[in-house]
């Protein structure tokens, strides 16, 4: 897109934004928030607890979010030997794609009425319905579409982030839980995870339809619970 269609990729660079700052913001935002409740008080130190997008974004992953749609934060520290038990950073893992979860189900509420509102632009046929990303209509239809978007990355937020691959919260809930059984494994894996991470990387960025193939469905079926229909961009991402 970026290539074929610059005007079109601002302009679906434009409705990403909203979603995309409070996908990752409170992700990160859940993260420090669970951390400091369990004993740990390096994320207030770090600064994590604030809500300013400046303390959580990463370049790298923002720039990914807007080329490919898979992305990441900058990592909230933490010091598991702070925390009131040995399984607190579980919690604090599972905090991140929580949040995300939890915000694509408030989405998903004024986004289910806008789906059938006259005048809201999206247009439905064959099980599915599409929201136009340009800014020449009418305000409701861009809020239909800046929230379809929304939810939709947000979905994508969770599902992504617990994927039990290093760095994501997936591998670091996998890895509180089960590193006791299989302390070796996980060695391993932590003393090779830059370059799992790497490997990883290249992968989004050069096959991201290998990641789409896991995120498709879920997406679907989240937004056919939660919406009663799948909701689309057009033009597509």
């Amino acid at each position: 897109m970026l290539f074929n269609d610059p005007g079109q990729f601002i302009i679906n660079s434009m409705f990403l934004i909203p979603g995309l700052l409070l996908g990752l913001v409170l992700h990160e935002w859940a993260h420090a928030q669970v951390a400091v409740a369990r004993g740990d008080q390096t994320p207030r130190v770090d600064g994590r607890l604030s809500l300013d997008p400046s303390h959580h974004l990463d370049p790298i992953g923002t720039i990914a979010i807007l080329l490919i749609h898979f992305g990441w934060a900058k990592p909230v520290r933490i010091n598991p030997g702070q925390m009131r038990h040995r399984l607190d950073p579980a919690l604090v893992a599972v905090a991140g794609p929580l949040t995300n979860l939890l915000i694509a189900i408030g989405i998903s509420i004024p986004l289910k009425f806008l789906v059938t509102a006259p005048g809201s632009g999206v247009i439905c046929a064959d099980s599915a319905c599409f929201v136009q990303l340009t800014l020449g209509q009418a305000p409701l239809a861009i809020l239909a579409a800046i929230l379809a978007v929304a939810f939709y990355l947000n979905v994508v937020l969770a599902v992504f982030n617990i994927l039990p691959i290093p760095p994501l919260d997936g591998y670091n809930l996998v890895a509180t839980l089960f590193r006791r059984q299989s302390p070796q494994l996980f060695y391993t894996i932590d003393a090779n995870r830059t370059v799992i991470a790497l490997v990883f990387v290249l992968i989004l960025f050069l096959a991201p339809g290998v990641f789409g193939h896991v995120i498709q469905p879920v997406y679907t079926t989240a937004a056919n619970l939660l919406v009663g229909t799948p909701v689309y961009p057009f033009p597509g991402f």
